[in-house]
Order: C-alpha cells, then structure tokens, then sequence
C-alpha cells in the first residue's frame, strides 16, 4: 500500500468509528478518537477500567498522524502512519475484527422509493483479499474481488465500483432479492480460482531472482559443512535444521488472507472494472 492508500484506508477507518476530525491537511490529519477507536488502538485497558468502575467521564485522546515523514506538523502528538507501522497494523487489526462480514442493501433514491412497482436485487459476493508475495523480501497488495452470485460474473476493483453507491443494513421497501444460483462455498471457490490464474500470469521474476538467491545460500552452507563422512551426529542434525531453514526464508511462496468479505444486494452495478 502507498502513503496515498494509506491515507485514504485511515479516514475512512476515523469515519466508520465516529472519530472526530479537527483538521485535515494533505499531509497530516488531527483527530479526536470516539472511545471504541481508543480502546481498539491506544491498548490503554486499565484507565477504561479505572473509568467504567468509577463512573467518571471519559476521555478518548487526540491523536495527529502524519503520512510524510520529512513535513511532520506541530502537534502534540504526531505519529507517522506507513505499511508495517505498529499504529497502521492496529487499524488493520481493529477493522478486520470489526468489519469482517457486512450485509447491505444499495439505498434507492428518494424518488424511486415512492415506485409501488417492486424491483429485484442481484447478490454479489465481495472480497477484500491480502497477497503477500514472500522469500527473503515480501510484498503485500490488496485485490477487491466481486462475484455475482447469479451468473458467476467476477469484477476486478469491485470495492472501488460501489464505494460510490449509497447502502443500508435493511432491504428497502418494494425491493426483492433475486435467489443466487451460486452458493457462498462456490463462490469463493470461483474467486480463488480467478486470483490463482491471476498471479499465474504475472511477471514472476521475483521467484526466478529469489530461487537463484536459495540456491547460493546453500551453497555457501555446504561449504560450512565440506564432510559430511566425518560429521557427528549433532553436526549433521545442525545442518539438516539450518538447510531447512535458509529454504523456508528464501523459497518464493504466494500467500492469499481474507481481510474482509460482505453480500452487496445491487440493482445495477456501476459500468467500470473487468471482466
């Protein structure tokens, strides 16, 4: 992720937690955190205890993060948000164990409401998947799936498609769901399957590069160990571990996580992404 998804990923957390904004600059933003957001990332249990069993007013801190290291801001306390920043990696934690699974409705516009003609809903499957492409360096990315649980169609960038839509939790008047053809199971299955040949497809010098770097490594680690007719056994016990070792950190290995996931009820998907 770069600063700019950072940021973008950090305001949208404040808003989801009715955290109050004081001032947004392009290079930092100033916050009053609500109380579920403070307990969630300042790890302050004791003062929360203190506060409840007392009955005493509470106080969520105010915060200031900056998102550029060399323009940091005046502020009590400013603290830079990166990728693999211990503050950032609390966001991440918090929204994941908040936000795994949402249901929601798109929300129709005033004037349609009063329609007294009933309109169906198609039930997409969307999710918000982690690959981390790992040996002895790693890179992480996000891809936000979707699949259409009535014709199994997949849309790339489907996060960024509907972010534009309205929604709420409750199926709207003169609305009806269409049945899926798709079970969640098949779904998920269909997704994982596309990111599969997705990353199949990909550049994969990085793997080339980082298998040349195993196989160095090894050598350099048989030339610790020249004799092996004279090892003991503990010595040879030694370098079976630190063999297995150098090729769990350098072999190259694609690992795919759930971040989130929700079912989306939508009349019309905006026209953007692939297919």
């Amino acid at each position: 992720m770069d600063q700019k998804e950072i940021r973008s990923f950090t305001e949208r957390y404040l808003q989801c937690h009715d955290c109050h904004i004081i001032e947004s600059a392009p290079t930092h933003i100033v916050t009053q955190l609500s109380i579920h957001a403070d307990k969630d990332l300042l790890n302050r249990p004791f003062y929360w205890m203190f506060v409840e069993r007392m009955n005493m007013e509470p106080q969520p801190a105010q915060l200031c993060f900056c998102f550029d290291a060399d323009l940091r801001p005046e502020h009590g306390r400013v603290e830079h948000l990166f990728y693999g920043s211990p503050r950032f990696a609390q966001m991440l934690n918090s929204a994941q164990k908040n936000g795994q699974f949402v249901r929601l409705y798109q929300q129709p516009q005033g004037w349609e409401r009063r329609n007294y003609i009933s309109k169906p809903y198609t039930p997409w499957l969307g999710i918000n998947f982690k690959i981390s492409y790992i040996c002895d360096q790693k890179m992480d990315r996000i891809s936000y799936v979707g699949i259409n649980l009535q014709n199994g169609e997949v849309r790339d960038g489907f996060y960024q498609m509907i972010q534009s839509l309205s929604w709420t939790s409750k199926l709207p008047a003169q609305r009806h769901i269409l049945s899926p053809r798709l079970t969640i199971p098949e779904a998920v299955g269909e997704l994982e399957y596309y990111l599969q040949e997705q990353i199949e497809n990909e550049d994969l010098t990085w793997a080339d590069e980082a298998m040349q770097r195993l196989e160095a490594e090894l050598n350099q680690l048989d030339s610790y160990y020249p004799d092996e007719t004279s090892m003991s056994e503990e010595t040879r016990k030694e370098k079976k571990q630190r063999r297995r070792e150098t090729i769990w950190q350098y072999h190259p290995r694609v690992e795919i996580k759930t971040i989130n996931s929700g079912l989306f009820y939508i009349e019309q998907l905006p026209e953007s992404g692939q297919h």
